[in-house]
């Protein structure tokens, strides 16, 4: 314990990067690590146990338990030992778009969404699990099981291979209503429902071995729990946990998200936002994903950063200084790997409109900005028809928001007032409450002051979104095929 307080322990194992953590019960960190996440299924394991063992060495009292979140729709098959075979099946992997085309031809649009609250996509495991079936057959005998990213921490902790609901439900294999895997879906890949992880309701997937307690520094026996989706775990460190709430994530990805008392209507699956379970096992949540946020800014500083700039990203947050100004007049559509949601497209690419010589590179700059927020609030208010709730605030949180610039622009586009939290909100943070509430270990709001941004009252912003961002996302582009993408 520090200060009186209980010590929980929380790992996220992101599309970037892998963080540990060690917080006491208020979030207050404790000490943290974090490294690269590794491009391979084996050395994933590996650098989740030694980021947390420095961790737990650092905090000087061993944690009560231990949560794992991880990115979603990404894993492996292992063999009967735990060991993976063949690659790490990344959601960023677009092979399987015939498959997803084969799935919905098969189960049809609107059946799927209704059993999964997804939507036919190649990022989904079940497509890529088709895509093996035809061509490499021999990943899906009979002896090997389906691990998520996770999963595969959690199994080297525990020995024993377990899922999250949330992580299931994002396999495209998941009758979130049933709450289980569904046996005609996994047989489109030639699956059984016993070659996935069993599902652990209650959270507590096993408890940390001898062997592991060597590795990591952490008692043998400390409860391990499967904290599921990242961005969803960083919604509960958020203090996003009820109807009404909605928490906007920031990352390499970003995610609107919004929980809802019930999965919505039929109605609801034209957006391609999805539904899915949310991490306190009792209520469900709509979730708009733009794959490319901070990827995107990435992206553009591959491209104009100075190669000596130690330190890029605040080199970026010089650039586009200050945080005021208006629209810049250049119109983006930030879609690096196609549009999720609303009116999916996965074939709509990244363009600039309206540059002309008066614009500088601190403009196109912001203009990449302006077009991530004007998108976000796009999935926004799509949530907000079918939820039929306007939220008082919106919740933002994530590595990004260290750019005022940006966090500026999101205030003058949200149409209400968003609250940015400090630093420590995190996936791991929430990784680490939510294996506390398992255990029976209750956080306590963290101390940190949000910045509460007003929406921008110049009307300049308002035209802008209505005027220009919105007819030129939703205008029909002859080249591109008709085709769908999930959330």
């Amino acid at each position: 314990m520090t200060a009186g307080q209980p010590l929980l322990a929380g790992l996220d194992v992101g599309t970037t990067h892998t963080k540990a953590g060690v917080f006491r019960a208020d979030g207050m960190p404790v000490a943290q690590r974090h490294a690269i996440t590794p491009p391979d299924a084996e050395a994933i394991p590996d650098t989740a146990l030694r980021l947390l063992a420095e961790c737990v060495a650092a905090a000087g009292a061993p944690p009560l338990a231990l949560g794992v979140a991880s990115m979603a729709e990404t894993g492996t098959f292992v063999a009967a030992d735990g060991a993976p075979v063949g690659e790490l099946l990344h959601w960023r992997d677009r092979r399987a778009h015939r498959q997803a085309d084969q799935l919905c031809e098969a189960v049809g649009r609107e059946a799927f969404f209704a059993t999964t609250g997804l939507h036919p996509s190649a990022k989904l495991p079940l497509a890529r699990w088709i895509w093996l079936r035809q061509h490499e057959p021999d990943l899906l005998r009979s002896g090997y099981c389906w691990a998520n990213t996770a999963d595969l921490v959690v199994a080297a902790l525990t020995g024993t291979l377990a899922t999250g609901p949330t992580l299931a439900a994002r396999t495209g294999a998941f009758d979130i209503t049933a709450k289980a895997y569904s046996p005609g879906l996994l047989d489109l890949a030639g699956l059984r429902p016993d070659q996935m992880p069993p599902v652990a309701v209650d959270r507590v997937a096993g408890h940390v071995t001898s062997s592991a307690a060597a590795r990591t520094g952490l008692p043998a026996g400390t409860p391990v729990v499967v904290a599921g989706h990242d961005h969803l775990a960083a919604a509960w460190a958020a203090g996003v946990r009820a109807v009404g709430q909605v928490a906007d994530s920031m990352g390499t990805a970003e995610a609107v998200i919004t929980p809802v008392a019930a999965p919505p209507p039929p109605s609801a699956q034209p957006t391609g936002t999805s539904v899915g379970p949310f991490v306190d096992g009792r209520s469900y949540c709509l979730i708009s994903g733009l794959s490319s946020s901070g990827g995107l800014v990435d992206w553009l500083l591959d491209r104009v950063a100075p190669v000596t700039e130690p330190d890029r990203h605040r080199w970026f947050s010089d650039l586009v200084d200050p945080s005021n100004g208006p629209p810049t007049g250049i119109t983006v559509q930030p879609y690096l790997q196609g549009r999720a949601s609303p009116e999916p497209d996965p074939h709509r690419t990244l363009s600039f409109h309206g540059i002309g010589p008066e614009h500088t590179l601190a403009d196109i700059g912001r203009a990449v900005l302006e077009g991530l927020c004007m998108q976000v609030r796009w999935m926004l208010e799509s949530q907000m028809r079918i939820s039929g709730r306007r939220p008082d605030t919106v919740t933002v949180f994530g590595g990004p928001t260290a750019n005022p610039t940006w966090m500026w622009i999101k205030a003058q586009v949200s149409p209400v007032p968003i609250v940015v939290l400090p630093g420590q909100q995190s996936a791991a943070l929430g990784a680490a409450q939510l294996a506390g509430q398992a255990i029976g270990v209750e956080d306590v709001p963290p101390t940190g002051q949000p910045l509460v941004l007003d929406p921008g009252s110049a009307p300049e912003w308002e035209t802008t979104y209505r005027s220009q961002f919105l007819p030129l996302v939703r205008a029909a582009d002859v080249d591109t095929p008709d085709s769908k993408e999930q959330a």
